[in-house]
């Protein structure tokens, strides 16, 4: 009989005490500010980071050392566990699944799958608490894997960001660059698009955007019947106790609700203030 283990890690979404909830074996990203390196969720928090960031003029992250992925599947070797299902953020937008690869060309001893989500953040994390959830129901490794493929296309994170300054240093969003100069007072609502970081919507303003964020959330899943939702934001408390008003009849319908902070590893490139939305349609 197999035991199957879900890892997943911090660029979707997902802290330790969640990970501890759902049953997930979670991986910290590491992420360095100025001369310091730090591991996300282990040597700060998401609270902090944001209030130490615009401190910082190097912000940069990083997938894990090798060694700190084999020895956590070690770990889980150790407590019984047979198959293992690794679940990654987009490869167009980090080098986890890279890593994943080389690892399971030579580790022995447990079978490993590898699933790209082609998301990143909640979105990516919705679909590690949907495989939970499937697990539990008593679904094969490979069931919950196509089940992930049938649901992965339904899959959404919409975003808005205060500043593009942190997404543009990152090196994540190059093309967008000259938005900022040409356009004034732009806030591009961004949306997770075939793999990558796009703008679906410029609006002026900020009400205006926040409109516009929750009219694309209420247009999204208005006709689906089962769907999973979450909200986000980076240090921004206001704009996210609104959002939730605002969607309060989609979360209410919601067959599951997550709130979170963005974790370090994403606030680096989302900055401060953020906010948004993800989104998993499951008919």
């Amino acid at each position: 009989m197999n035991k199957l283990a879900i890892v997943a890690d911090t660029c979707l979404d997902l802290t330790y005490e969640m990970a501890d909830e759902f049953g997930i074996s979670l991986i910290s990203y590491y992420l360095q500010m100025d001369d310091k390196h730090l591991i996300d969720q282990v040597d700060i928090t998401s609270r902090e980071f944001y209030e130490r960031m615009e401190g910082h003029n190097v912000l940069s992250t990083g997938i894990p050392p090798i060694q700190t992925v084999i020895d956590r599947l070690d770990e889980l070797k150790d407590e019984g566990y047979t198959q293992a299902l690794l679940i990654c953020a987009s490869e167009k937008l980090t080098g986890m699944r890279q890593l994943y690869e080389v690892v399971k060309s030579d580790y022995e001893g447990m079978e490993l799958f590898i699933f790209d989500t082609y998301q990143v953040a909640s979105s990516a994390g919705l679909l590690v608490y949907y495989a939970t959830q499937l697990r539990a129901e008593g679904l094969s490794v490979k069931g919950i894997i196509r089940e992930l493929e049938r649901v992965r296309s339904h899959s959404d994170v919409y975003a808005l960001f205060r500043t593009l300054k942190y997404i543009i240093k990152g090196g994540r969003f190059n093309k967008y660059k000259g938005m900022i100069g040409t356009l004034l007072n732009v806030q591009p609502i961004l949306k997770s698009v075939d793999g990558e970081v796009g703008v679906i919507d410029k609006v002026r303003g900020k009400k205006k955007s926040f409109a516009a964020l929750v009219k694309h959330i209420q247009e999204r899943v208005s006709h689906a019947e089962r769907y999973y939702i979450s909200v986000f934001s980076g240090n921004n408390p206001e704009e996210l106790t609104l959002l939730k008003e605002a969607l309060k009849p989609e979360i209410d319908k919601a067959e599951f609700f997550m709130e979170t902070e963005l974790t370090p590893v994403l606030g680096v490139h989302a900055g401060p203030e953020s906010i948004g939305v993800s989104v998993v349609i499951l008919d």
